[in-house]
């Protein structure tokens, strides 16, 4: 698999600054924001490299049904004017979505209900024929898109009967329906329906148990959130297709080839994969895809810049959706060839963590690791003089050997110079290990 530059800042761990996604309540405050759920079945594949020492873990996951995932706003109908009517002025209109379709438009766009011009106060409901329609157009505002209609919810038409919203050209179904109560329509009267899709997933990676250390190191936008989005267009555009068509993907001196890691050899037709090329041996990790939106106001036409997911994910707290984690160990095979067997971090410097040293990340915290070891074999750490200060054998063991650095009795070894033997069947090789306290 060959990655390059460009492609490789697309899909790695980055530490966004300045990223901190607001908290769920944030959509219960506003009351206009999409009512976010968490992808479906996501799932972890993780591929040791050929260097033995990295993996490249993929995640992947189920993309949200449209029809669940979508959320219309109420409409603000506070500039209708119903006379001789005890309706409240807020519920004179009623919105819900469509079972038989779902919004498809851009992820965040409003339509615009006016009276018609140039008419009379109409009446919605059953009135005398005299009384002049209530039609009312509609357009959308701040999209793409250029669709205008109307809707005629005068004369004939039936309080509480659902209208679907329907505009041209091409007879475009927005995915919802209106109903009316009984009222009057001034002539100026309008309102505006917000209507969401969520606008994407973020991608986040942890190796503490509570999640407190997440970060994100992913995100795909919708391919309708941001117009132009060079990474969001690649990946909806080419590497979807390819991935769900081959299970390959070549372009931009890139290659990736999910036929070995994926039981279909390919991308399903609602599968999304996203591709960790940072992952190390000997972690635990902990990956988690949210869905995210941005803030949205009904009234306006401007799309919000700041983001909140369906779970918040705050630094340094604990992950309040533990149950959302994909977890996986990794771990390199056992093998026989002793010369490929190394320590990590050599030397060992106590008090470093991936927490507290930069480039720290591929070590264990507090540990000193022998990679590459036989199923069976006998470690013994000696010092220059030959004498004993610990020892380890395994007979099914996998790959990876740890030591705390304590010698037999418990106790923290000084700083200095260590000989490392392991012995495998009749075979044996020597090593040397720094220790800086």
């Amino acid at each position: 698999m060959k990655f390059s530059p460009w492609f490789m800042g697309f899909f790695c761990v980055s530490f966004l600054a300045g990223f901190a996604p607001h908290p769920a309540a944030a959509q219960t405050q506003q009351g206009d924001s999409l009512r976010l759920l968490p992808p479906a079945n996501v799932r972890l594949v993780a591929q040791m490299n050929p260097d033995r020492r990295s993996f490249t873990n993929y995640v992947f996951w189920d993309d949200l049904s449209k029809a669940i995932a979508t959320l219309v706003h109420q409409p603000d109908t506070t500039g209708w004017h119903p006379k001789g009517s005890a309706i409240p002025r807020d519920s004179l209109s009623a919105v819900a979505v469509d079972p038989n379709f779902w919004y498809t438009g851009t992820v965040d766009r409003t339509v615009k209900f006016s009276k018609a011009q140039g008419s009379h106060p109409g009446r919605v409901g059953v009135g005398s024929p005299g009384n002049p329609d209530a039609i009312l157009t509609c357009a959308v505002e701040g999209g793409r898109e250029t669709l205008t209609g109307s809707i005629n919810v005068g004369r004939g038409y039936v309080p509480g009967s659902p209208i679907g919203v329907i505009l041209n050209p091409g007879g475009v179904d927005l995915g919802f329906r209106l109903s009316f109560s009984e009222g009057f329509v001034d002539s100026n009267a309008t309102f505006r329906v917000g209507m969401e899709d969520f606008s994407g997933y973020h991608m986040f990676r942890g190796t503490r148990a509570d999640g407190s250390d997440l970060v994100n190191f992913g995100e795909v936008s919708k391919e309708e959130a941001f117009v132009g989005e060079e990474f969001d267009s690649l990946y909806f555009a080419a590497v979807l297709p390819a991935l769900r068509s081959s299970g390959v993907y070549s372009g931009f001196g890139t290659t990736i080839d999910i036929r070995g890691v994926h039981p279909l050899g390919k991308l399903g037709e609602n599968e999304l994969v996203w591709v960790d090329f940072n992952a190390f041996n000997g972690f635990t990790y902990r990956y988690l895809v949210t869905t995210f939106d941005r803030d949205y106001n009904v009234s306006s036409t401007a799309q919000g810049l700041s983001k909140f997911d369906h779970c918040p994910v705050t630094e340094g707290t604990p992950y309040p959706c533990p149950s959302e984690f994909v977890t996986v160990e990794t771990l390199v095979d056992p093998q026989g060839d002793l010369p490929s067997v190394y320590a990590v971090p050599n030397p060992y410097r106590a008090g470093s963590s991936q927490f507290t040293t930069e480039n720290y990340h591929n070590f264990p915290d507090n540990k000193l690791r022998f990679v590459n070891v036989p199923a069976w074999c006998q470690l013994k750490v000696y010092t220059p003089a030959g004498d004993l200060v610990w020892e380890f054998s395994q007979t099914e063991g996998p790959g990876n050997i740890d030591w705390d650095t304590r010698n037999l009795d418990g106790q923290e070894v000084a700083s200095g110079v260590y000989i490392y033997r392991l012995e495998s069947e009749s075979n044996w090789m020597f090593g040397r290990i720094i220790i800086i306290r």
